[in-house]
């Protein structure tokens, strides 16, 4: 499936799981995620990140704040701009909304994060910052957070920011 259908189908099913859980009720959904989110954790989704024609994604304001805090802090070490890549900001989307019932680099099978989609090479994950500045700080303060950040070897980035009844899960993930 094109990058820009399948995010679409997911913006979709977490728009009308969002609806139903208001509804009291999570019937079947035409979207089958393999990871849903039930109906008693959900009361508000929010998710940052809007479709776009010509490049398939743009960012919305939480996520598009991270990606430039990260070039900022990259362009003072003298490392190269992350460019916004579609794929992986699809899979963090999908990361995002996993970290919602179980938060942890593993994903809720068992499986390794990096399974999310393809050409993932580093994960960044948070929940509770509720501003980009606040979870830029938290990783750049850890170090293993700030070395996928500043790992000179990368060069795209996908970054989801998920708002579930007001707690944000955010995910960071990188490609080369």
């Amino acid at each position: 499936m094109h990058p820009i259908k399948r995010f679409t189908a997911l913006a979709l099913c977490l728009v009308l799981l969002a609806a139903l859980a208001g509804q009291g009720a999570l019937a079947k959904t035409a979207c089958s995620p393999k990871y849903r989110l039930s109906a008693r954790t959900v009361s508000a989704v929010k998710v940052d990140v809007k479709p776009k024609a010509d490049d398939g994604v743009t960012l919305g304001g939480l996520a598009a704040e991270v990606v430039r805090q990260v070039n900022a802090e990259r362009q003072k070490a003298g490392l190269g701009a992350l460019r916004v890549d579609a794929e992986l900001t699809r899979a963090a989307c999908v990361r995002a909304r996993e970290i919602v019932e179980k938060f942890s680099h593993t994903r809720p099978d068992g499986s390794k994060w990096s399974t999310a989609g393809t050409g993932i090479y580093g994960e960044n994950i948070a929940m509770g910052q509720r501003t980009a500045d606040k979870v830029m700080a938290a990783w750049l303060t850890s170090s293993g957070h700030r070395a996928n950040i500043m790992r000179p070897g990368f060069g795209s980035i996908g970054v989801c920011a998920l708002t579930v009844n007001g707690v944000t899960y955010w995910a960071q993930l990188f490609g080369k």
